[in-house]
């Protein structure tokens, strides 16, 4: 039996901004989402190893993108969820959307770099494809009580059974 999803407490974006800023610690350590991390990490050294198996400074490339998504996703996830219920919900997208991608790749060229990858361009143009798009859906789908973790959250097995009526909700503008 899974708990209930907690309701929204809604806020201003700038609140939600604030209270991270003030907050570091417990956004980005105390609330890590593990759901974001685990996720993020698998998809996209899918997508990474897709576009640059070729030879082993590939495969370093492979590694470096698993570990830097496993911690930076579940920093990232607790980002998005202390922003799923700020209000105005198109300026919290527009956020989500647009600077969390920046900032994510800027990070994760660096990363590559230092890690003396290959193939960087062709392993970047594949995750940034992605990033605004998968960003803005995790966004939603946190706002609907997906993928959140803490209290009051659902197992992650829960959360995939309810997706379906869940994106369903989303696309179809009604309420889960």
């Amino acid at each position: 039996m899974s708990a209930p999803a907690r309701a929204l407490e809604v806020e201003t974006v700038g609140a939600a901004a604030r209270r991270v800023i003030a907050h570091p610690w417990k956004t980005f350590v105390l609330d890590w989402n593990w759901k974001a991390a685990v996720l993020s990490a698998l998809f996209r050294v899918l997508l990474f190893a897709a576009a640059t198996l070729r030879g082993r400074g590939a495969w370093r490339g492979v590694w470096i993108e698993l570990l830097f998504r496993l911690g930076i996703g579940g920093f990232w996830g607790s980002l998005l969820q202390s922003f799923r219920a700020a209000r105005p919900a198109w300026l919290a997208g527009l956020c989500v959307a647009l600077i969390l991608p920046t900032a994510a790749h800027t990070l994760e060229f660096l990363a590559l770099r230092a890690g003396h990858a290959t193939h960087i361009a062709a392993g970047l143009i594949a995750s940034v494809s992605i990033s605004a798009a998968s960003l803005v859906a995790n966004w939603l789908l946190m706002r609907q009580g997906l993928l959140i973790t803490g209290a009051g959250s659902a197992r992650l097995r829960d959360d995939f059974r309810r997706l379906p009526a869940v994106i369903a909700a989303i696309f179809g503008r009604r309420r889960v």
